[in-house]
């Protein structure tokens, strides 16, 4: 959908902004995380990179990272080391292995080790805290007596985060936030049901 806002106070009525669930990268949970699927960690080496274009400079953020490869139209983006960023699309930034003990987001990732995540676009008002580190599915209608996710989490004012981290610990595909912070889980793939939203505020 399009003009979607989708972390703020008020997603809209009857609207709600659906994620798929997922893991956060280790170390990914504040300000810099970026808001894409997270692939994991795997080794490089220096004279056969698996992902072969680099963005100038270090220090960069995986946000900063994410936003670098998104704009080269690239698939894949990895943060290693000391804040390199580099882009892809190619599918095999597997080719050296996983690695572990990556602190993806941290000041240094870890030597001859990568985070790697699929570029996408963030939820439309998702750029801060809050934001979710999952997948964006976009911005539909639902409606009180048929939910298109089902299973509601209590409370209100959850943020996406907050919705994306219960609905994992229920081991749910789906989640989804709206009106005033409600959030939903669900195992289906039919969140599409009632159609398409526009100007959710979905964080």
């Amino acid at each position: 959908a399009d003009d979607c806002d989708c972390c703020g106070d008020d997603v809209g009525s009857r609207k709600m902004c659906v994620w798929m669930t997922g893991d956060a990268a280790p170390g990914c949970d504040g300000n810099g995380a970026p808001s894409a699927p997270y692939h994991g960690c795997f080794r490089d080496r220096n004279k056969d990179r698996a992902l072969p274009y680099l963005v100038r400079g270090r220090n960069h953020s995986a946000r900063d990272c994410q936003d670098e490869c998104s704009e080269m139209g690239m698939k894949y983006f990895a943060r290693e080391w000391k804040g390199q960023c580099f882009c892809s699309n190619d599918d095999d930034y597997e080719k050296h292995g996983a690695a572990d003990d990556c602190d993806c987001c941290g000041d240094d990732v870890g030597s001859r080790k990568m985070c790697v995540w699929m570029t996408g676009d963030a939820a439309p008002g998702c750029d801060g805290n809050g934001a979710p580190s999952a997948p964006y599915h976009g911005c539909f209608r639902d409606r009180n007596k048929d939910r298109a996710l089902p299973y509601l989490v209590r409370g209100r004012n959850h943020s996406a985060r907050d919705c994306q981290d219960e609905c994992s610990e229920m081991g749910m595909k789906y989640f989804a936030r709206e009106w005033k912070g409600q959030c939903f889980c669900s195992n289906d793939d039919d969140y599409e049901k009632h159609g398409a939203a526009d100007d959710c505020d979905c964080c």
